[in-house]
């Protein structure tokens, strides 16, 4: 009976972690694709330095990020967006395939069981506090750039806030991915055959 129960546990916490893992996995596939975006814009940039261009389009309604014309410092400053947006977002990504920076002298020669239990405390104790607490601490700093208007001063972007709120909104998503795999580590350690199976597994 108490085999049993320990393996229900297991098998809910694993269930629980699949939807919060699987998101952080599509957000950051999907998110990797804008480094594509990130060489175009370079690419304009370099183009229109080279011309001499300073403005490439202007028009006469104001346009979200962009205000009234495209100059070649937007290009610059949507270049710093889009690396800004793809290096926050597809970090889940890399949490979840463990492709992440890891000081790892002593976790390598862990056990699987170990590894799993240094990654839930790991995560509990540093990870998620981490990010909870400067999302909350900076997010003063992104309503008080939306209510002020705070926009480039170089002629760029406007809507400044939306860069500094992706930071506060993608640290809060990272910690729900950190509570995903707290959630699959405790399930592998309760089950270990669960390390096989799943959609979203990784290793």
């Amino acid at each position: 009976m108490k085999n049993a129960a320990h393996l229900k546990v297991a098998a809910a916490l694993y269930h629980i972690s699949q939807p919060l893992i699987g998101t952080g996995i599509w957000v950051g596939r999907l998110t990797s694709w804008l480094v594509l975006a990130v060489i175009a814009a370079v690419m304009l940039t370099v183009i229109m330095n080279a011309l001499g261009m300073n403005e490439l389009f202007r028009w006469d309604t104001p346009v979200f990020l962009f205000d009234k014309a495209f100059t070649i410092n937007s290009s610059t400053e949507l270049q710093w967006y889009l690396y800004g947006f793809l290096v926050l977002f597809s970090s889940t990504y890399a949490l979840h395939t463990n492709s992440h920076v890891r000081v790892d002298v002593l976790y390598q020669h862990f056990s699987p069981r170990i590894k799993h239990l240094v990654d839930v405390l790991g995560h509990l104790f540093f990870l998620i506090p981490f990010c909870l607490m400067v999302a909350y601490l900076y997010w003063p700093q992104v309503l008080m750039s939306f209510n002020s208007g705070e926009q480039s001063n170089f002629g760029g972007l406007t809507d400044r806030f939306v860069i500094k709120g992706a930071l506060s909104v993608a640290l809060v998503f990272m910690a729900f991915n950190a509570l995903g795999r707290v959630f699959y580590s405790l399930s592998l350690m309760l089950d270990p055959t669960r390390a096989t199976q799943g959609p979203f597994h990784v290793n």
